[in-house]
C-alpha cells in the first residue's frame, strides 16, 4: 500500500477543478447547509423542546442534549457564508460538506459560499441512510450507482460532487444498507472518487462492510472511515481498521464532553500522537462534523475553525511537530480527495 503525498491529478470543488496543492488546510466531513431533524412523528418530537426556537435561553439545555428541531436545520445561507468566512479566515482553506440528498444537500447555495468567500467546497453524494432517502426500502445498487455517478461527472445543476458519502454505518445485512454501500463502491471503482462512511459499532460489522466496498470493486485506502472518537482510548481497537489501509478520521472534534461522552478531544490529541508513533501518522483525518446551529459561532459554539485554531496548537504542545500537523490537516485529505487526472470528467 502506498500513501505517497502527491499533487498530480485534481480535486473537484463546487465552483469546478481545482489542483490539489490548492487546497490547504481541509476539514474533510462537515455540514454547512443540512437537515438532521428527525420525522416530526418521533419521540423526540413529543417533547417540550422541540418545536421551539432556538433563543440562547435555550442553549443550556440543548447542550446537555435536549432535541429541538431548529437547532438541527442549517438552512440560513447568510448565515453558513459567515461561518465559512471565519473558517477561511481562522486558515482554513477547503471544507467538504458532506451533506447528502436526504439530508437537504443545496449545490446552487454551496457554490454561491465558495465564490462569495473564496474557501474551496467539495461537496458530497449518494445517500446517508436508506430511511433518510424517503424510498421505503430504497433504490436497487444500480439506480444508486447510476446516481451517484451522475453527480460526480454531470453535476446537479451543473454542481458536481467531489465524493462520495458520508454515509451512515450501514449492515450489509440489511437489503437496503447493502445496496447503498454496494453502489458507493462501485461508483467509487467508475470514477476513483474516495467513500465517506460511518464507523459501525462492532468490529464483525465493520469487517464486513469493508469485505463488501472491496468486493465491489473500491479501493480500501481511498475510504475514510468516520466518527472514529470513541475508540480513541483505546488505540488498539483502531488497529484492524488501519490494516485495511483505510482513513481512521477523527470527526467529532469541538464538542462539549458531557457524562454520556465516550471520550473528548484530549483523548484524541493522545491517540492521534500514538497512532503517529506507531507508524499510521498518514492515515489519520480530523473533522468537526457540525451539523447544529448550537455549534456555530452565531449561536456561542465554535464554529468551524476549532481544529485549527485550537486542537492542533493543543497538539503541538503536547509534542507534535510540523510534520505531523500538516499530515493530518493538509496532506491527508488532500491524498484522500484528489482523483486521478480525467477520472471524474464529464
Amino acid at each position: 500500500m502506498s500513501t505517497t503525498d502527491s499533487t498530480a491529478g485534481t480535486v473537484v470543488t463546487v465552483t469546478g477543478e481545482v489542483p490539489p496543492a490548492a487546497l490547504g488546510a481541509v476539514l474533510p466531513h462537515e455540514h454547512l447547509l443540512s437537515d438532521f431533524a428527525p420525522p416530526d412523528d418521533t419521540a423526540a418530537s413529543r417533547l417540550r423542546l422541540y418545536h421551539a426556537p432556538l433563543t440562547m435561553d435555550l442553549l443550556g439545555e440543548i447542550a446537555l442534549g435536549a432535541p429541538n428541531r431548529d437547532n438541527w436545520l442549517l438552512g440560513d445561507e447568510e448565515l453558513a457564508t459567515g461561518e465559512a468566512a471565519a473558517f477561511r479566515a481562522a486558515g482554513g482553506g477547503t471544507l467538504v460538506d458532506v451533506t447528502t440528498a436526504g439530508l437537504g444537500r443545496r449545490p446552487a447555495a454551496l457554490r454561491r459560499i465558495s465564490a462569495v468567500t473564496g474557501l474551496n467546497i467539495v461537496m458530497g453524494s449518494g445517500g446517508y441512510h436508506p430511511a433518510r432517502a424517503g424510498t421505503g426500502s430504497g433504490p436497487a445498487a444500480r439506480t444508486l450507482t447510476e446516481e451517484i455517478v451522475r453527480d460526480l461527472t454531470e453535476g446537479v445543476d451543473g454542481v458536481r460532487a467531489g465524493i462520495i458519502g458520508a454515509l451512515a454505518a450501514l449492515d450489509p445485512g440489511e437489503p437496503a444498507e447493502r445496496a447503498a454501500l454496494t453502489a458507493a463502491a462501485r461508483a467509487s471503482a467508475a470514477t476513483g472518487a474516495a467513500i465517506s462512511v460511518g464507523r459501525s459499532a462492532d468490529a464483525t460489522t465493520q469487517r464486513r462492510v469493508l469485505d463488501l466496498l472491496a468486493a465491489e470493486g473500491a479501493d480500501l485506502t481511498r475510504v475514510a472511515v468516520g466518527h472514529c472518537d470513541a475508540l480513541s482510548p483505546r488505540p488498539d481497537d483502531l488497529e484492524p481498521l488501519l490494516e485495511r489501509g483505510v482513513f481512521v478520521q477523527f470527526d467529532r472534534l469541538g464538542r462539549l464532553p458531557s457524562v454520556h461522552s465516550a471520550s473528548d478531544d484530549q483523548d484524541v490529541a493522545t491517540a492521534v500522537l500514538e497512532l503517529a508513533r506507531r507508524g499510521h501518522a498518514e492515515r489519520i483525518l480530523l473533522s468537526q462534523d457540525v451539523r447544529t446551529k448550537a455549534q456555530l459561532l452565531a449561536y456561542g459554539g465554535g464554529g468551524y475553525g476549532f481544529v485549527l485554531q485550537q486542537f492542533v496548537p493543543y497538539l503541538r504542545m503536547l509534542g507534535a511537530d510540523d510534520a505531523l500537523a500538516e499530515t493530518v490537516t493538509v496532506r491527508n485529505p488532500r491524498r484522500l480527495l484528489t482523483l486521478a487526472n480525467g477520472r471524474t470528467a464529464a
